[in-house]
């Protein structure tokens, strides 16, 4: 799936998550509406009919009795008026009551009012046949008893129209909790799934990101060497697979740059060599004596030459480091020794242009396990750098220091300094900080890749102007066990 269709799905996820929630609340919404609405349009509506005919059948009481009392046919006329509207309002009761007790209490004051009104016409029938004490007898006897049962009945109904409207004023009340108890449990439901969809999508293309920066850095440096697992097909699978291709033709190309190198190096160390002996057997005037601009000829051709072969050598050396070819004879050497002995290499030349070369030790042990001519050529390259790079009359410092479980050398000077843009380059091959110096650019590099193939550090200090500060850590054991028979004996610090 392409990562245009994963965004789509995931985002398609979470709307149709938060749709449904949304169609959800509306319809638990809408039953809470219709629930309120049932006792409002209901319930409510019935108690008021109800509480009026409780009261309307009280009245025809009260009318009932003057009329008989009082012989009057007023009376008699509102009360008629006032039943046929009882007995309407019982008929327009009957579509507001929803339950089965509320029902039957209606039955039941039903019929009581309608037997009620049966024994008034009775009463009216003896009033005009003249039996007034008979009529008398008849409302006081059965249609009393026929209104009490009716007043009953009406408040039993009212009473269970209350129980209904109560149970449905707390079945609404427990459905707007579940309501929202469910939307919120929904919402969170939607935000979890929004979340988790959109976490996980995220996660996998930054994991695939990451690893594909981090393995960018590795071929920066020169150590990338497996291809990135591709695990999708999507955009970033393809920059995966595009950038294994690309790694794999960078690595291609490096090899043939480095067996360039290597043969170029090794055809021309040969010739090379052949060169600078026959010069110098012409120095030692084996064939005949030379004229003095002969000799001064042979001379320029060996100072080339060992020039020429010292950036060969060079050249060789590097190449064997990044195939990591280069053999190391790991012993237990001396620091400080290899220091003195450095020192005692480039004095002539620190001399010959008036630069004082200082030396200083920090502790007692400074012996390491490793190659004690890969070491004396760190040393002499980093110090014949800072004599390359110092002034007449400036100085150079070189201290060692027992840092316990690794030996510290310091090369300083008080030189031209490191433009700050070429700082963090100036580890990299035939990279030069200062442009039309003479040299190869390899030296830096082969300190590193030195320094490195022993497990230690190099890192470097420097301002413009102020002079520059290399400093290199060796661990004692050099990625090796420490030989118990060149056990490491306190030394005094040098002059």
């Amino acid at each position: 799936m392409r990562l245009a269709s994963k965004i789509f799905a995931a985002s398609a996820l979470i709307i149709l998550v938060l749709v449904g929630v949304a169609i959800w609340s509306l319809l638990a919404v809408n039953r809470l509406v219709e629930v309120h609405r049932e006792a409002v349009t209901l319930s409510l509506p019935a108690l008021r009919i109800e509480t009026a005919l409780r009261d309307s059948v009280r009245n025809l009481v009260r009318l009932e009795g003057r009329a008989l009392v009082l012989g009057d046919d007023t009376y008699a006329a509102m009360w008629d008026e006032r039943a046929s509207r009882t007995a309407t309002d019982f008929e327009v009761l009957h579509a507001f009551l929803t339950t089965e007790e509320e029902l039957d209490r209606y039955r039941e004051a039903m019929a009581t009012f309608m037997t009620y009104r049966r024994l008034v016409r009775a009463e009216r029938g003896m009033l005009a046949r003249g039996n007034r004490e008979g009529a008398l007898r008849l409302s006081e006897g059965e249609s009393r008893a026929a209104t009490e049962q009716a007043d009953t009945a009406l408040d039993r109904l009212i009473a269970a129209t209350n129980t209904a409207l109560e149970r449905s004023q707390a079945g609404a009340a427990e459905l707007e909790r579940r309501t929202w108890n469910a939307t919120l449990l929904a919402l969170l439901a939607s935000l979890v799934v929004a979340l988790a969809t959109t976490g996980l999508l995220a996660l996998r293309m930054t994991r695939s990101l990451r690893r594909l920066s981090a393995a960018t850095a590795q071929l920066a440096e020169g150590s990338f060497a497996r291809p990135l697992p591709v695990e999708s097909t999507d955009e970033i699978g393809d920059l995966a697979r595009s950038f294994n291709r690309m790694a794999e033709r960078l690595r291609e190309v490096d090899l043939l740059k480095e067996e360039f190198f290597s043969h170029v190096s090794h055809d021309l160390r040969t010739p090379l060599t052949s060169v600078r002996e026959a010069t110098q057997l012409l120095l030692e005037r084996v064939p005949g004596p030379l004229a003095p601009k002969q000799e001064r000829l042979v001379q320029i051709i060996r100072a080339s030459a060992e020039r020429v072969l010292g950036l060969v050598s060079q050249i060789l050396e590097f190449s064997r480091l990044r195939a990591r070819l280069l053999p190391l004879e790991h012993r237990w050497v001396n620091l400080e020794k290899v220091v003195a002995r450095g020192l005692d290499e480039l004095r002539p030349q620190a001399e010959e242009r008036g630069i004082q070369v200082e030396r200083s030790t920090s502790g007692s042990d400074f012996g390491v396990l490793g190659d004690e001519d890969r070491l004396l050529r760190v040393v002499v390259n980093l110090a014949g750098n800072a004599i390359k790079f110092t002034l007449s009359g400036g100085s150079i410092a070189v201290r060692l220091a027992d840092r316990g479980a690794e030996v510290e050398l310091v090369v300083e000077d008080s030189g031209v300094g490191i433009p700050p843009e070429a700082l963090p380059g100036i580890f990299d091959p035939y990279h030069q900080a200062h442009r039309g110096q003479p040299g190869s650019g390899l030296g830096l590099a082969i300190v590193r890749g030195l320094v490195e193939a022993h497990g230690g550090q190099v890192s470097v200090q420097s301002e413009e102007g102020k002079g520059t500060r290399f400093t290199v850590r060796l661990p004692r054991q050099g990625g090796s066990d420490r030989p118990a028979e060149h056990p490491a004996k306190p030394r005094s610090p040098a002059p």
